[in-house]
């Protein structure tokens, strides 16, 4: 009876289609009206729209780019004018003055210069140089070992040396000694020091105490930099550009930053000291980087090559407009700023 009345409502029932398609239909795609015809891209619309040969959707998605660009244009416009009005330089002496107002109270702060350059970050690393300034900025004397055989002539000669330092008052120390100095050096018994000389006898058994410790800090001694003298004449040479020298290096993206004088030093005196340096690195990028070999004429040709008489009487060395513009390919910024002052941006024309 009830397996009856069941088949009977399922007679009743409608019965539903099975649809009736191979695997190759089930995952066909709709019918694009525009088949084959590539997209264009921006660039090619704009061109077309100014050329009037696009109409319906790509006319209207056109004019739309050409909108939005026009925005941008605007939006950009005043940003650009805002950077140009913060950019507005100082001279050298103007520049001076402002620093000298704000640091009145502090006449042994230093003067910074930061210098930006064209070098490229893979050149870095042979970006640095040691210079004499006319007139030494630092305050600070160094201390100075000097390995030399006792009762030789680089020995006497740096005795001697550091006798007229010590005459003269100046604040560089002069420490001397031979290889008992070397175990000294290795146990920790000698004051603190930032510059090492050493003569060529002495440097194989030098290296072989103190060269890693030496090597990381940059102050192992090598003939390439001057710090390996083999008589008394180069000892006095070497210990005269410790004396008056100043190293200089430039970060990974090319900025030489480094103190260029005190606050207490003249206008002259700065501007003496801020050209050297400036000379320095336009000497040693003209001259390459990289390994590759410059001739002299080539790095001349970046150099200071007139010479004008001032009002004073006095002759200032300055470069020609082709000398500039070669110098300005390398120096792009120049700013001057002190211990706790602001920083103030200087023409290149000024100080190149």
């Amino acid at each position: 009876m009830v397996w009856s009345v069941v088949r009977s409502l399922a007679g009743v029932r409608p019965s539903l289609r099975v649809p009736v398609c191979g695997v190759r239909s089930m995952h066909a795609t709709p019918a694009l009206g525009n088949k084959g015809r590539a997209r264009k891209s921006p660039k090619t619309l704009l061109r077309l729209y100014a050329e009037g040969q696009l109409k319906g959707p790509e006319a209207r998605q056109a004019a739309a780019l050409l909108a939005e660009q026009n925005s941008e244009k605007g939006l950009r416009a005043p940003q650009e004018s805002d950077e140009n009005k913060s950019s507005d330089t100082l001279s050298l002496s103007e520049a001076r003055r402002v620093i000298r107002a704000v640091e009145a109270a502090r006449p042994r702060n230093a003067y910074e210069l930061h210098i930006v350059t064209s070098v490229p970050p893979n050149q870095t690393n042979a970006f640095r140089g040691r210079i004499s300034y006319p007139k030494d900025p630092r305050i600070k004397g160094e201390t100075v070992l000097v390995f030399a055989e006792q009762g030789s002539e680089a020995a006497d000669a740096a005795q001697q040396v550091a006798s007229q330092l010590e005459a003269q008052g100046s604040s560089m120390r002069l420490v001397i000694g031979g290889n008992d100095m070397i175990g000294d050096t290795v146990a920790g018994r000698v004051p603190s020091f930032s510059r090492v000389l050493c003569t060529t006898s002495l440097l194989p058994s030098l290296s072989r105490s103190l060269a890693r410790a030496l090597g990381p800090k940059g102050l192992m001694p090598s003939t390439k930099r001057g710090t390996v003298v083999e008589d008394a004449e180069e000892m006095h040479a070497a210990i005269d550009q410790l004396v008056t020298g100043v190293d200089w290096r430039g970060d990974r993206v090319g900025v030489v930053r480094a103190a260029v004088g005190r606050i207490s030093f003249s206008e002259a005196e700065l501007r003496a000291n801020v050209q050297a340096l400036l000379d320095a690195i336009i000497h040693k990028a003209a001259s390459g980087l990289a390994g590759t070999k410059v001739s002299a004429q080539v790095v001349a040709g970046y150099m200071r090559d007139m010479t004008t008489e001032q009002a004073d009487g006095q002759t200032v060395q300055q470069r020609s407009v082709a000398a500039m513009k070669r110098a300005l390919s390398i120096v792009q910024q120049v700013h001057l700023s002190s211990t706790q002052g602001p920083g103030i941006r200087l023409r290149l024309d000024d100080v190149l």
